[in-house]
C-alpha cells in the first residue's frame, strides 16, 4: 500500500483509463433508472368494482378504496387520503383523547372502592367502541381477506356492546341508589347511559347515603 502510494506520487504508476463519453452517458442513464426505481411509488386507489366482495358493502362510495395490504401497508395508510381516512382519524383522535385526558377527569380516589371501580368501568366503556372501530376501519383491507374482515367487524360490534352493557349496568345501579329521591330518579330514568358521568353517579350514591 505504501509503495503503491510512492509510485503514484512519483508519477510512475500506470495511468487509469479515462471513461469514454458513451460509458459516462450509459452509467448516468443506469443511475437515473436506479434512482427512479428506488423512489417510493404511491398507492393506487381502486374503484368499487375492483374490490373483493366483502369490501363491496357500500355501492354509493365508488372510488378511493385501498388495495389489499399487509399490516405495514395498512398502518402506512394513516398518512395518505382514501375513503376510510375520516373514519380512521375521527375514531383514532377520540381514542387518544380518552387515553390521555379522561383518566385525569375521573374521581378515582373519591367514594372509596366504588369510586375506583366506577371510574374504571366508565373508562373501559368509553374507550371500547372507539378502539374497536379504529382497528376495524384501519385493517379492513388486509390481505387475509374476508376471514380477518369479519373478525374485525365482530370486534367493532363487541366494543359497542361493552360500552352499552357497562353504562346500562351502572345506570341501573344509579336508579336503585336514587329511587328514594323521586325527582332525581325521574331525571336519571330518562337519561341515556352515555350521557351520565361517573362524578354524577358517585354524588348520587352519596345523596342516597346521607338520606338513609
Amino acid at each position: 500500500m505504501y509503495e503503491m502510494s510512492i509510485q503514484e506520487l512519483n508519477g510512475k504508476a500506470p495511468k487509469k483509463r479515462k471513461k469514454s463519453l458513451d460509458t459516462v452517458e450509459q452509467e448516468a442513464a443506469n443511475g437515473g433508472a436506479e434512482d427512479v426505481k428506488d423512489k417510493p411509488v404511491g398507492v393506487e386507489l381502486l374503484h368499487w368494482r375492483d374490490m373483493p366482495k366483502h369490501l363491496q358493502f357500500n355501492p354509493y362510495v365508488l372510488t378511493g378504496y385501498r388495495p389489499l395490504q399487509d399490516w405495514g401497508g395498512c398502518l402506512r395508510s394513516l398518512f395518505y387520503f382514501h375513503n376510510e381516512t375520516i373514519n380512521i382519524l375521527t375514531h383514532g383522535v377520540s381514542l387518544v383523547f380518552m387515553v390521555t385526558v379522561l383518566p385525569g377527569l375521573l374521581p378515582w380516589g373519591r367514594g372509596g372502592g366504588w369510586g375506583w371501580f366506577l371510574s374504571l368501568c366508565h373508562l373501559l366503556g368509553a374507550m371500547a367502541p372507539w378502539c374497536g372501530s379504529f382497528l376495524y376501519h384501519l385493517f379492513m383491507n388486509h390481505t387475509r381477506g374476508a376471514s380477518l374482515y369479519h373478525k374485525l367487524l365482530q370486534l367493532d360490534m363487541l366494543g359497542i356492546w361493552v360500552s352499552q352493557s357497562i353504562e346500562q349496568a351502572i345506570l341501573n345501579f344509579v336508579h336503585k341508589a336514587a329511587y328514594c329521591k323521586k325527582s332525581l330518579f325521574l331525571i336519571l330514568y330518562h337519561v341515556k347511559p352515555n350521557d351520565i358521568s361517573v362524578t354524577a353517579i358517585i354524588r348520587t350514591i352519596h345523596i342516597n347515603i346521607h338520606i338513609t
